[in-house]
């Protein structure tokens, strides 16, 4: 019987901290979670891991992606490779190489700053998977730019350029969450977005 009770109340403990793992991932509806805080090692391994599909795309709305100031030659559509650079110490920095046969290509450097912007919402479209509804998030990095070939004329001290990482989840956030990704140019000389979908993580 000793043994019986014990073998129950293990088993009753394993329950309750399942249950309260899984309740730390849990949402709420109504829920939402806006701040900016620290660009911590465990959400840039996360961002590392990314993985970004091979196209990039311009957005024009109802214009002409000619009128688009900021970017020499420019088109609809890129060809997409994303790489990190680590070439200079203490500004690790994501390379977005553009380039289209149209002789449009360059690449635009965003330094990634030390703070990072976070938005959770309950979207409140009735959807429940057992846990809450699942969450909108988007995670928002704005840092210094450097522009070269047809996205020099993007380059000056006074652009931004401003990463946004677009998906949805519950409450525990990790790359496999992030779906879609916009990269915003701010500024006096260039002000334009590009925008294009994540496959996964490494």
């Amino acid at each position: 019987m000793r043994v019986l009770a014990a073998t129950l109340s293990a088993l009753a403990i394993l329950a309750a901290s399942d249950g309260a793992f899984a309740c730390a991932c849990c949402t709420n509806a109504g829920q939402r979670y806006v701040e900016v805080e620290a660009l911590d090692a465990g959400r840039l391994e996360q961002i590392e891991s990314l993985r970004f599909a091979n196209e990039a795309r311009l957005f024009v709305g109802e214009g002409d992606p000619e009128g688009i100031a900021g970017i020499a030659k420019p088109a609809a559509r890129y060809d997409l490779t994303v790489s990190w650079d680590e070439a200079r110490p203490g500004k690790t920095g994501i390379i977005f190489a553009l380039g289209n046969s149209g002789e449009g290509a360059g690449t635009l450097s965003l330094t990634l700053p030390q703070k990072i912007s976070i938005f959770e919402v309950d979207p409140r479209d009735g959807k429940d998977e057992g846990m809450g509804p699942p969450l909108y998030k988007e995670w928002k990095l704005t840092g210094e730019v450097t522009g070269s070939g047809a996205f020099s004329g993007s380059s000056a001290p006074t652009q931004r350029l401003t990463l946004i990482l677009q998906g949805g989840g519950n409450s525990c956030t990790s790359a496999e969450d992030f779906t879609h990704w916009t990269l915003v140019m701010q500024g006096p000389k260039a002000n334009y977005t590009l925008f294009g979908d994540l496959v996964g993580a490494k």
